[in-house]
């Protein structure tokens, strides 16, 4: 009991208000952060739901593209395959898994994996065709 008495003696109301505004401000900033982590956490899970069709048509679109037989696909087979998506979002997902378009001789769009490039029948060395 005699602790606060000489606290209460030696500081003044000024000091004591200034303390009160420090604690309440570290317990707002640490709850605001537990908050701020639960809404992250919460957003990238929504995310995930709401992407992952996409995600794993990504995976399909590497997979088929990585057979061993078939280094270069036709559009038209992709499209066969993924029918989900229309043509302009197929082409986007081709090219976000690093997907490039080439032209057969008579004409067929072609997709095939920049790595993948030298296996192909007609690779092209330098560029781009």
């Amino acid at each position: 009991m005699l602790l606060p008495l000489f606290f209460e003696a030696t500081l003044g109301p000024e000091i004591w208000a200034l303390i009160g505004v420090l604690v309440g401000g570290l317990l707002t900033g640490l709850i605001n952060y537990l908050l701020q982590r639960s809404q992250f956490k919460h957003n990238k899970e929504m995310y995930y739901l709401q992407n992952t069709s996409r995600e794993n048509v990504k995976d399909y679109l590497i997979e088929l593209l990585n057979h061993k037989k078939y280094p270069e696909r036709k559009y038209v087979t992709l499209r066969k395959r993924i029918g989900a998506y229309s043509d302009d979002d197929l082409r986007i997902l081709l090219t976000e898994v690093g997907a490039i378009k080439s032209q057969a001789k008579d004409g067929t769009e072609l997709w095939y994996l920049k790595e993948r490039n030298d296996e192909r029948k007609n690779a092209i060395k330098k560029g781009y065709n």
